[in-house]
């Protein structure tokens, strides 16, 4: 499949640059296909010179042990591997390297090397599963944290974004005509083709293992398996300390969204009489895992915004909404039926959307917030700014009937030279508001000129 870090991975090779590159994300989400796969497929099977952490570490944490030289690091890897490794050609990969933390380390020194060397890794930034001590309340969590080394270039890779998934599909043209709507907007012929792709992405979501499924034919309960799998596999990376707090706000995320009322984060929603101090540790190690998003209320209208109260008002969103509609046990043909998904209530097409336009914003690197007007409902569900210091709220409605008031008052107040509507209706501009369908939500902040 086809991913957007491709384009990094190539501009690092052919950088020349020596500073070794360092693929972030969450578990599953493709990082070895791209720096196998792929990168064999652009340097070559000599070349490419591949290390599983996964597999005999205690072997290659020796490799690494207290040692700082790189020549010698790299003859023993040589010998370990039976492959010869050569200065400037080779391409040193190293997958899953926050393994062992003596391999991470050294990245900072392949940077003074005439070696190349690309690494991937997950969970990086948590707390470590050893040596745990407990906390004022009552949790054990880490004090030691893996290292991030210096002189390294870091790119995060997350799951496949609406658009990844149409080329999964096959659909490169559409997703082209889309981003070409999106920057002259006007009534897009194919808009209810592309809607119902936008409720399959719901459904699959944008795991590679799943989305593989889906594109292969192998059938929507193969889908549901590949992604029980995954959600099987975050919840045993849980440290012990944190486990049961965090396995129950993961959970917990679905129905949060789906609220009638406000969906901000409600600790006594997870456990009765829950306080923050207690989801401090779960909550930390939940964002650093990167199956998680953050998203924090803000009371400005001005750049920069920060966010209220030191943070402790937010909404929480899962990496990827095809867990999340996994994790809601209904069949997907709730969604798939444009009949039956017409019949679902608005909260949970809403909590859908919302999730579905975080992941987007996410992958393109949009820090946001949101707004609720201090004395009147609604909200407005994410801003941002662009780069020049001005405000951009961006609305996001699960269906056609949407009045925007929260959205006008705020860019009102703000002075926001644009505002943004996503919905299930047509691309079209009324003087500064801009309607965006569901489908092109991957265009918002893909580019800095992408965000006016």
């Amino acid at each position: 499949m086809r991913r957007k870090l491709e384009r990094n991975v190539t501009e690092w090779l052919d950088s020349g640059t020596h500073e070794p590159l360092l693929v972030k994300g969450a578990r599953r989400v493709g990082k070895t296909h791209l720096v196998t796969d792929y990168l064999r497929g652009v340097v070559g099977e000599e070349r490419h010179v591949y290390l599983d952490f996964q597999t005999d570490l205690a072997q290659i944490e020796r490799i690494f042990e207290g040692r700082t030289d790189i020549d010698r690091i790299v003859s023993d890897l040589s010998a370990y591997l039976g492959k010869p490794i050569f200065p400037e050609s080779s391409i040193l990969v190293f997958d899953e390297v926050q393994l062992c933390e003596k391999a991470l380390n050294s990245l900072r020194f392949f940077a003074k090397s005439p070696y190349r060397v690309i690494a991937t890794g997950s969970l990086l930034g948590v707390a470590l599963k050893r040596n745990e001590p407990v906390n004022k309340a009552g949790l054990e969590v880490s004090e030691r944290r893996l290292p991030f080394p210096s002189d390294v270039i870091h790119v995060t890779m997350h799951p496949l974004d609406f658009e990844e998934f149409l080329w999964a599909l096959g659909r490169e043209p559409l997703a082209q005509d889309i981003r070409r709507y999106y920057a002259d907007p006007r009534p897009f012929p194919l808009h209810d083709e592309a809607l119902s792709l936008y409720r399959q992405y719901l459904v699959v979501g944008g795991m590679p293992k799943a989305v593989c499924r889906f594109a292969e034919g192998q059938g929507m309960h193969r889908v549901r398996q590949a992604q029980a799998e995954i959600d099987d596999t975050y919840v045993s990376d849980m440290p012990s300390g944190v486990a049961a707090l965090a396995s129950a706000v993961w959970n917990s995320v679905p129905q949060q969204l789906a609220r009638e009322s406000s969906r901000k984060f409600k600790y006594g929603d997870v456990v009765r009489g829950g306080r923050a101090e207690r989801f401090a540790a779960p909550l930390d190690w939940l964002e650093a895992s990167g199956i998680v998003s953050l998203n924090r209320q803000t009371n400005g209208k001005r750049a920069p915004l920060v966010a209220r109260d030191g943070g402790s008002f937010f909404k929480l969103y899962m990496a990827d909404t095809g867990l999340m509609y996994y994790k809601f046990g209904l069949s997907p043909d709730a969604v798939l039926s444009a009949e039956l998904y017409a019949n679902l209530s608005d909260a949970f097409r809403g909590a859908l959307a919302e999730n579905y336009a975080m992941q987007a914003l996410v992958a393109n690197g949009v820090k946001t917030f949101y707004w609720t007007p201090g004395d009147a409902s609604g909200e407005v569900e994410f801003v941002t700014t662009t780069p020049e210091g001005a405000v951009l709220p961006i609305e996001v409605k699960s269906g056609t009937n949407v009045r925007s008031l929260s959205l006008r008052r705020y860019a009102k107040e703000s002075h926001a030279p644009l505002a943004i509507r996503v919905s299930a209706r047509q691309f079209g501009r009324e003087g500064t508001l801009k309607s965006v369908p569901l489908y092109a939500m991957f265009c918002i902040g893909a580019q800095p000129a992408e965000l006016a």
